[in-house]
């Protein structure tokens, strides 16, 4: 699942737990419709407490504002249950809620139909034209239409614990590629003991965008498998160095950089830095609060000069389903959900994210007061802003594409990463001819 799904959407969630506006309803769009005072009732699922709290700020805002009133119930589901249970629903064309969060993983399993199961959001995107970011959009399309839209750009940095670089009398901004990573890696290792980061078996982050900062890609023009093109296997390989060859890195605790083993790693201070994604903000500074004030956010390291510094990393879309009894005013909430200004403000504000309306990322309301500033500092979208150029992604909603990340998974990334078992050209170029 994604970076930002996990922590919130699983903790004590034995069975679903309602986030409502009004009274608990219905699960299904059979609960659509009209309520005694004229509202327009809707439901939606999510997999994160934080974000079935957003949409039911969201609601009342909108209400605030806009004739058409919103009567919304937010279901929060634990992430597997709400994939199945939706998926079920999506295939029998009953039983489906208006709106949906869908991580990308699953949306290029929805999206691979030859007519997917959601509302297009071109026609509420359209006030919206060039304040977005792009590639986020392109996530969640096809043939044409938007069917999803990100609460965030995702932008991938490199985040240094300043107390274990000043120990080895290494200074962040002087890492520029991934050579100078390493020189630094082993000054880190020799001086303090401290691995210079840890590597994802079970996830790849760091995969994506150490390809996709190459102007790379998994996938070809004609949709298929290109795993072991030379930038994937450039960095794959980068990876298994790490751990096998230079010694300043090992497997991940947990299997990722996303699961509470690995936050205690980095809270007690056993790591020196770690390559994710822009929602990990919000894992710091939920789970690491000994590293308060003690994180420098930096652009990830470069192969060679004219590579991006940044890649796109995770995501989840907020999705129409083809059930929503008023499928036009639920775009229009979701779409104004997230890319009117107070609410993209909000995105910031409330959950962590960098939103995709990226012409709000210079403003002075950035730097106020929020839980992240004073964790990080407020500067942090300075970074940012010199970086969205940079954001690109590999592609995720390929037809492929739900088979090659569980190729990935499932043989690619243990039998290199965790064990030294396979040379990255092998293994990819085993998963390109099991996978066309």
């Amino acid at each position: 699942m994604n970076q930002f799904g996990k922590k919130l959407g699983l903790a004590a969630l034995a069975a679903v737990t309602m986030l409502s506006l009004g009274a608990c309803g219905n699960n299904s769009s059979s609960a659509s419709g009209k309520s005694a005072n004229g509202e327009n009732k809707m439901t939606m699922w999510t997999f994160v407490d934080a974000q079935g709290d957003f949409w039911k700020d969201a609601a009342k805002s909108w209400n605030k504002t806009h004739k058409q009133k919103i009567d919304l119930k937010v279901n929060v589901l634990p992430f597997d249950q709400m994939n199945q249970k939706l998926t079920v629903a999506m295939q029998s064309g009953s039983g489906a809620p208006d709106l949906a969060d869908v991580e990308l993983g699953q949306a290029a399993t929805q999206l691979k139909a030859d007519k997917p199961p959601y509302y297009p959001l071109n026609s509420a995107l359209k006030p919206y034209d060039g304040k977005l970011v792009k590639s986020r959009l392109d996530n969640f399309s096809k043939n044409g239409n938007v069917y999803g839209l990100d609460y965030h750009v995702g932008t991938t940095v490199t985040y240094y614990n300043t107390d274990i670089m000043k120990q080895a009398g290494v200074d962040p901004t002087s890492i520029k590629t991934w050579d100078d990573y390493v020189k630094a890696g082993k000054e880190v290792k020799a001086k303090t003991g401290k691995w210079m980061n840890e590597v994802e078996y079970s996830a790849y982050f760091q995969f994506d965008s150490m390809t996709a900062q190459q102007h790379a890609d998994y996938v070809t023009k004609s949709g298929k498998a290109d795993l072991a093109n030379p930038a994937s296997v450039r960095a794959l390989t980068e990876l298994q160095n790490w751990v096998y060859k230079d010694k300043i890195a090992r497997p991940a605790v947990g299997g990722s950089l996303d699961n509470d083993q690995f936050f205690a790693e980095m809270n007690k201070g056993n790591v020196a830095s770690v390559t994710m994604p822009s929602w990990y903000m919000e894992r710091m500074a939920d789970n690491m609060p000994k590293l308060k004030g003690k994180v420098a956010i930096e652009p990830t390291p470069v192969f060679k000069e004219g590579d991006y510094r940044s890649a796109g990393g995770g995501g989840t879309g907020t999705m129409v389903t083809n059930q929503a009894k008023n499928q036009k005013l639920a775009a229009q909430f979701v779409v104004w959900g997230k890319a009117s200004k107070d609410q993209a403000y909000k995105i910031w504000e409330k959950l962590g994210f960098d939103p995709v309306r990226y012409d709000i990322w210079s403003s002075k309301r950035m730097k106020a007061d929020n839980k992240y500033t004073e964790y990080f500092g407020k500067d942090i979208f300075d970074t940012f802003v010199k970086l969205e150029p940079d954001v690109h992604s590999v592609t995720k909603t390929a037809k492929v594409s739900p088979a090659l990340q569980d190729y990935l998974l499932k043989n690619t990334m243990p039998s290199t990463l965790l064990h030294d078992k396979m040379t990255p050209k092998a293994a990819l170029e085993k998963a390109d001819s099991s996978l066309n």
